[in-house]
């Protein structure tokens, strides 16, 4: 009785060398104060029963119902058989979740996701032996059921010079909603002359029609002429509803919200905001991006009428214009677009204009022109373009979104005088590389020959 350690007020420590094997410990705990000392009953351990088993071996799984039996060893050990445990979680939960405690042989998981990898392991412990290490682990996937919800569909449309031109994309469903492997898509086009045409997209031999990057699916061709289009996922046990997907409307609407990016190499936050009043006739908003230079970057998410916040996670390239655009699904099942703005992960220094020259000379002024710089140039926002007379004066000149050719003036010039002026653009990274041409404003006398003289520097300005 001098040999425990103490661990806390109910528990102790008999260390192994402090008792023999295959015999008999008398073992009672004693409370003690200033006033005396009670002892408990004693309770007499056969020390040969100190035994640890190993894990059960004989275990078996079945899909439909979910179940786990095994089979114990104590009657090998010549050991009454005890209770076991078992513990089960998804493939893709990291923690053990789930632990069922005082089993005998067999457990069943009521209710089970659909077609989910499940992992399961179990210990036993005999009759007044210690409980067993945890058993290797054993997977089964979970029998299929019917896909539930709605495919997530969209429309990636461009706006060309005289047409609209829009192409279906859908992605794959979630695990939760898919319940099983999909087979495939039906998709029903609704033509505004009435007429239907049906389309069977299957996973496992798609149509050359249909481009897929192991998350979205495209129809490589433009649509035209349509009223509506829906689309329903199928597997071996059902399909999901099909609900009609409307095609939008081109212009924008007369009050247009202003929307905000937040935006860097992984994420895009984008946020609005809008008049309260608008939300009756809104059933959900659409937030969309895509690469405004040709690209594979398309994406949107479908967010409740309450919200003024949709997140997006990618990796968007440096240097290059997204297009970011906020639609409106009214509860008419119309699409709308409200907004739209244009972003940059990283900006860069834009490149030179791709052109630059004198257009008009009048008494002691004269007009100057430039292209602006390509929006695949221009590698960030365009703040505005400096332009430099001599080392003179500075001129910051604004600019507006899909603004074509541009023009200033410059004024109160000296006649006879040669000028050099340049031009550049400007981003919050930096003013780029400088555009520089020369002109020189004619005497009155010589005003007769200014129409051929602006044209020839205009064409070698511009072949430069």
């Amino acid at each position: 009785d001098e040999h425990v350690t103490n661990g806390s007020s109910s528990d102790g420590l008999i260390h192994r060398e402090n008792f023999v094997s295959h015999g008999n410990l008398r073992v009672w705990v004693q409370a003690r104060n200033e006033f005396g000392s009670v002892n408990s009953q004693e309770i007499v351990i056969h020390t040969q029963d100190i035994i640890k088993p190993p894990p059960p071996t004989s275990v078996s799984i079945h899909q439909d119902p979910l179940e786990i039996h095994w089979s114990s060893i104590c009657g090998e050990l010549q050991l009454s058989v005890g209770l076991c445990d078992v513990r089960y979680r998804t493939k893709d939960q990291q923690n053990w979740i789930q632990y069922v405690y005082n089993l005998s042989s067999s457990f069943a998981v009521m209710e089970p996701q659909p077609n989910i990898v499940y992992e399961f392991q179990v210990r036993c412990q005999c009759d007044s032996s210690l409980i067993s290490d945890w058993s290797p682990s054993y997977t089964i996937k979970s029998a299929e059921s019917a896909p539930v919800g709605e495919v997530d569909a969209w429309w990636d449309c461009r706006q060309l010079l005289s047409s609209f031109d829009c192409f279906l994309n859908w992605k794959n469903l979630s695990v939760s909603q898919a319940r099983g492997y999909i087979l495939g898509y039906e998709v029903k086009f609704c033509y505004n002359n009435g007429t239907v045409q049906q389309m069977n997209v299957s996973t496992d031999d798609p149509s050359s029609l249909f481009l897929y990057d192991k998350m979205k699916w495209r129809l490589s061709l433009p649509l035209k002429d349509m009223s509506s289009v829906n689309v329903s996922a199928y597997n071996a046990l059902g399909a999901t509803k099909a609900s009609p997907l409307p095609m939008p409307t081109s212009g924008k609407q007369a009050n247009e919200p202003t929307i905000y990016l937040d935006m860097n190499e992984q994420n895009l936050t984008v946020s609005w905001n809008l008049p309260s009043n608008f939300f009756d006739s809104v059933k959900q908003y659409v937030v969309q991006y895509k690469e405004c230079q040709p690209g594979n970057s398309f994406d949107w998410i479908k967010v409740d009428k309450n919200q003024t916040t949709a997140f997006f996670r990618g990796a968007f390239k440096r240097y290059t214009s997204y297009q970011v655009s906020l639609f409106a699904v009214s509860n008419f099942n119309e699409v709308s677009q409200l907004a739209a703005a244009r972003g940059y992960s990283v900006q860069g220094v834009p490149s030179r204009v791709p052109s630059f020259g004198t257009s008009h000379f009048s008494g002691t002024g004269v007009t100057l022109f430039w292209e602006p710089v390509p929006s695949s140039n221009q590698k960030g926002v365009i703040l505005y373009y400096q332009i430099g007379l001599n080392t003179q004066k500075v001129y910051n000149v604004s600019v507006t979104p899909d603004q074509g050719n541009m023009t200033f003036k410059l004024r109160d010039l000296s006649p006879g005088q040669e000028y050099k002026v340049w031009i550049r653009a400007v981003t919050v990274a930096g003013p780029g590389a400088e555009v520089t041409t020369t002109f020189k404003i004619n005497h009155e006398e010589d005003y007769g020959m200014t129409s051929c003289m602006n044209f020839v520097i205009y064409i070698y300005i511009y072949n430069l």
